[in-house]
């Protein structure tokens, strides 16, 4: 697990250096955003994809956090399922071997014929 972590430190790293010499780069490059009737005074360009970057940046983690949720709801659920399903489980194993006895089926003494007395 080492490994991994320390390459993506190396990959962040990169975006990061990347990103920084875009930004450089690109510093006097301007744009207008226009959406509809609004319109936004010339921006550098590096401000405008950096805004769209946080943006969904917001976007994916509102709806990380809401399937997050949505799986700890759902876990809760399945635990009270297994609980429930472990305490039957549990109620079945303490049960006696042998059936209940029934009052209304007491047991007869057994009749023998003069044929079974003959043997």
């Amino acid at each position: 697990m080492p490994f991994m972590r320390f390459l993506a430190l190396i990959v962040i790293i990169g975006v990061f250096c990347a990103a920084l010499v875009f930004t450089y780069q690109n510093k006097d490059q301007t744009a207008s955003l226009a959406f509809s009737s609004f319109r936004t005074d010339p921006l550098p360009l590096f401000m405008i994809i950096l805004g769209a970057f946080l943006v969904g940046v917001v976007f994916t983690s509102v709806i990380g956090i809401i399937e997050g949720m949505k799986m700890r709801v759902g876990n809760a659920r399945l635990k009270r399922k297994i609980k429930k399903l472990q305490a039957e489980v549990d109620a079945l194993r303490n049960l006696p071997l042998t059936g209940p006895v029934d009052e209304d089926r007491s047991p007869v003494a057994p009749t023998y014929s003069d044929e079974d007395s003959a043997l």
